[in-house]
């Protein structure tokens, strides 16, 4: 107990001399210690939750919290989220999955689980177009990019005559993520989806539709149906490819020469006609298909082996006689098979018909240029003459007044950009000396407030903000030798007294501190 008393006094004693800055700064200093003890104390203390399902659908949202007040779990709704304590998180995943049969919004094939007994016909089309819609919807809702899916399908009746039955059609509204956006090829794989799940579907009567009202289908198969003849854009646009192309050919050749001294133009004329032809080709002589001899004399007839029963196409007869007066006559047939070659023959369209080029030089051109140059442009463009290919060759020259403004204002850019630059590199110089300036400015400052905490008496314990007092000199009073006042002669008589009998003023303050214990 002394010992904490005395714990105690030197607590008292040393915050009763400290300023009171410093008590404030102590007081401060243990307060946020305290708060943040009591923080974290009450922290570990409460509950940790955390996202047990979030996105959900209405439905499943609402299966969820029924099913986690039956099992009496404590849960908390956070948004779109369900949160539960962290640490029971993977139990009640797995307990739920057998409980809570999650549908994502969408009502599938377990429709006919929970059906009557004995439906009719009508309710079990119903159901069976409300259960496929469902499952389509599920398979769009796995897509990364899709919130939310919504199908609807029109099933005609069938017909025992199929071609007298009417095509399926579907229609299908989708909420997309935010930042997300469907490319075409996300759209064909959808519709794809839709057309291999439903019978008699046609990608054509699929109509896709986002939650900004904008129709993802539209023109979405007009690529495949279009040909290069169909659309006059894209017959000009093959056209100037095409110029396009000859002229950077001939740029590559005369650039590196002439530099900026040289102008081209070339104009094509394209044929764009698609054209099927058939050429059969017959041969001069062909394989023997059929043969037939007959020979006739006076005594009879001999036929030979026919190969086939065709009408002669040959005959030749020559009459002979034998030495002992019979004629003899021999016919002899031959069929011929003629061979002949079939080819079919498709030109593309886009075939060059014609190529106009123009080469324009700056300055005047020789006779001996003007063929260098001519015979460098019809390398560079497989000219034609049979074709009716033309190339003009001319040396003119250019406007240099307009060349030098155009030098002139390049000048004036290029001292811009370098003003500019320099600008930036002053500035930038600037700041770094600055910057520097003030480094040691603080260094100074700093140095200086050390100086002086050293040579204040309290050295360490002093605290920022604390006034730092002024020195003072001492003013000591000055020595009187001799006093003459009632105090002073007191005491010259007592310590003249207790020079001559100490024994007696011992035992006098003896008996003080004896009475002073009682």
């Amino acid at each position: 107990m002394s010992k904490l008393l005395e714990v105690r006094n030197k607590f008292s004693q040393s915050w009763g001399n400290l300023s009171k800055n410093k008590k404030i700064a102590y007081s401060i200093l243990v307060g946020v210690i305290l708060i943040a003890i009591i923080s974290f104390i009450v922290a570990s203390s409460q509950t940790k939750y955390a996202a047990l399902y979030s996105n959900l659908s209405t439905e499943d949202s609402g299966a969820i919290v029924a099913q986690l007040k039956t099992d009496k779990v404590s849960y908390k709704v956070s948004g779109t989220s369900i949160l539960v304590p962290k640490d029971q998180i993977d139990s009640l995943r797995m307990t739920l999955a057998s409980e809570v049969k999650l549908t994502d919004g969408s009502k599938g094939f377990e429709l006919f689980d929970s059906s009557k007994m004995a439906p009719t016909d009508t309710e079990t089309k119903i159901m069976y177009q409300r259960a496929l819609s469902g499952e389509i919807e599920r398979a769009i809702k796995s897509f990364p990019e899709v919130e939310g899916a919504k199908v609807n399908l029109v099933m005609p009746e069938s017909t025992a005559f199929v071609k007298e039955t009417d095509p399926a059609t579907a229609s299908v509204v989708l909420k997309l993520k935010s930042g997300t956006k469907l490319t075409d090829e996300q759209v064909k794989a959808i519709v794809s989806l839709l057309t291999g799940a439903v019978q008699n579907l046609p990608k054509e009567n699929v109509s896709i539709v986002s939650d900004d009202f904008k129709l993802l289908t539209e023109g979405l198969y007009d690529k495949e149906k279009k040909t290069l003849t169909d659309s006059t854009d894209d017959q000009q646009a093959l056209q100037a490819q095409i110029e396009k192309n000859m002229e950077e050919k001939i740029m590559k050749v005369l650039e590196p020469v002439y530099k900026d001294g040289v102008k081209v133009s070339v104009n094509s004329e394209l044929d764009f006609d698609a054209l099927t032809r058939k050429s059969t080709t017959y041969g001069k002589t062909g394989a023997v298909v059929s043969s037939h001899d007959t020979e006739t004399w006076n005594g009879g007839t001999s036929t030979g082996l026919s190969t086939s029963p065709v009408d002669n196409a040959t005959q030749n007869t020559s009459p002979t006689t034998t030495k002992d007066g019979n004629i003899v006559v021999k016919d002899s047939t031959k069929n011929y098979d003629v061979s002949q070659t079939v080819d079919d023959v498709v030109k593309a369209p886009g075939a060059i018909k014609k190529l106009t080029t123009s080469v324009v030089l700056d300055g005047n051109l020789d006779a001996a240029t003007k063929t260098s140059v001519n015979n460098l442009v019809a390398q560079a463009i497989g000219y034609s003459g049979a074709r009716g290919d033309t190339i003009s060759i001319e040396g003119l020259y250019f406007n240099t007044a307009a060349k030098k403004a155009a030098q002139q204002a390049l000048l004036d850019i290029a001292n811009a950009d370098k003003a500019a630059a320099s600008k930036i590199l002053y500035t930038r110089i600037a700041i770094g000396a600055l910057a520097i300036l003030i480094f040691i400015i603080v260094i100074f400052v700093i140095r200086r407030s050390k100086k002086k905490e050293e040579i204040t008496p309290e050295g360490i314990d002093m605290m920022i903000g604390d006034a730092i007092p002024p020195k003072q000199e001492e003013i000591f009073p000055p020595i009187e030798f001799e006093s003459k006042d009632k105090k002073s002669s007191m005491e010259n008589q007592v310590k003249k007294y207790a020079a001559d009998k100490p024994e007696q003023v011992a035992d006098i303050i003896k008996s003080w501190l004896t009475e002073d214990e009682r």
